[in-house]
């Protein structure tokens, strides 16, 4: 395991968010499965800051779960003038889950499986549906994985029931876009793989997760979606996506929500499944990292999947992301999106990639700067080690 990872492991225990500043501890603790109201109502009176709890719940998709667990402690008065934001919000989430997601569903996957497609739901819906209330868990979009010789057929049918194409695929996409005019606020992503090859990570593979598809019913719409150990680590993998750099809460809730979950129905988890996909998949940081951090919002996991490498630039990198206080950043550093990778090569063509979206010359210029900054830090490191040598 701690060579997948790369470096030397270091064990992330992640236990509970006690030494986090308060207003991050809110934050965290919204996001167990059951939060404890005595711990919230603790970070309320050690200072966490309204404003800046509801800005980032909002902002984290967390909205739900914050209302949740201040709620649960009996303190809503605590939030003052900003109550109103955050109830607003929920209400939102709320309302679109009870109204637009089962006719979303309903008008994406049901055309497709009565034509004798098997459609997986990726993300959104399927895990929404795994919170224990209404609301929880906000998106903004469908997400459906079909083989890429599926897709046209697919699209087909889709355009068939009323969907129009808002944008179609491409050599450097891994999807098309379609909306419906009954859902403005709906769009449907219709995946045949993962990502674009500049921004891919890892080596999950969308035909082997469409492959372990099961049926299930998503909010009365039969539907097929993951087994519990691939559901997680394709989230974990999601996560720490080279543009995500877990810089969305929800996404470490997902975690906290499906195993909390499963431990409430008496579900084991199949964590050396969990292990395989993650080493078959060149994932294995990701999801120490994932793991980690779900361990700050109550997920318990075994101690050697949140192993994460310890020396050099990722061992830093990962040890800041690991400690929970990122949840009031921007946009995640860019060493993190080269961190979470575990394989050099793929660390490389990421470097590559990072490039894409420039012009030909800034791209070309960038990659330049960034390779001769990359030779002389070899380089003082070089000198550096050879003078220790010497007597």
């Amino acid at each position: 395991m701690s060579e997948s990872a790369g470096g030397s492991p270091t064990q992330v225990a992640g236990s509970d968010a006690s030494g986090i500043q308060p207003t991050a501890r809110l934050l965290w603790l919204a996001c167990h499965r059951d939060p404890d109201p005595v711990a919230v109502a603790r970070a309320l009176d050690a200072g966490a800051d309204p404003s800046l709890a509801v800005a980032a719940a909002v902002g984290h998709r967390v909205a739900g779960l914050l209302w949740r667990a201040i709620e649960a402690a009996g303190a809503i008065d605590a939030l003052g003038e900003h109550r109103p934001r955050l109830e607003q919000a929920v209400e939102v989430q709320r309302l679109r889950e009870l109204l637009l997601v089962p006719r979303a569903l309903e008008l994406a996957v049901t055309p497709l499986v009565e034509a004798g497609l098997e459609p997986l739901v990726l993300k959104g819906p399927a895990v929404a549906a795994r919170y224990p209330g209404t609301g929880l868990r906000p998106f903004d979009d469908l997400d459906l994985l079909l083989p890429r010789q599926a897709h046209a057929k697919a699209e087909a049918l889709l355009r068939k029931a009323g969907w129009e194409l808002a944008q179609p695929r491409a050599r450097d996409r891994y999807d098309s876009v379609l909306v419906h005019g009954s859902l403005p606020d709906m769009p449907l992503e219709l995946h045949y793989a993962l990502e674009a090859w500049y921004d891919r990570a890892s080596s999950l593979r969308a035909e082997d997760l469409w492959a372990r598809r099961r049926p299930l019913e998503l909010f009365g719409v039969p539907a097929f979606g993951l087994p519990v150990a691939d559901e997680l680590v394709v989230l974990c993998a999601h996560a720490a996506k080279p543009y995500h750099g877990f810089a969305r809460l929800v996404w470490v809730a997902d975690l906290a929500m499906i195993l909390g979950g499963a431990s409430e129905e008496g579900e084991e988890v199949d964590w050396e499944r969990v292990r395989g996909l993650a080493v078959e998949g060149r994932c294995v940081t990701a999801v120490a990292a994932a793991l980690s951090l779900a361990a700050l919002a109550g997920a318990d996991s075994p101690p050697a999947l949140r192993a994460l490498p310890q020396k050099g630039w990722r061992g830093e990198a990962l040890r800041r992301l690991a400690e929970g206080e990122w949840v009031f950043r921007g946009a995640p550093p860019i060493h993190l999106r080269f961190a979470l990778a575990d394989d050099r090569r793929r660390r490389l063509a990421l470097l590559i990639g990072y490039t894409h979206p420039m012009p030909g010359f800034q791209g070309l210029q960038w990659r330049l700067g960034t390779a001769g900054h990359a030779v002389r830090r070899w380089r003082d490191l070089r000198e550096r080690a050879a003078g220790s040598r010497r007597p």
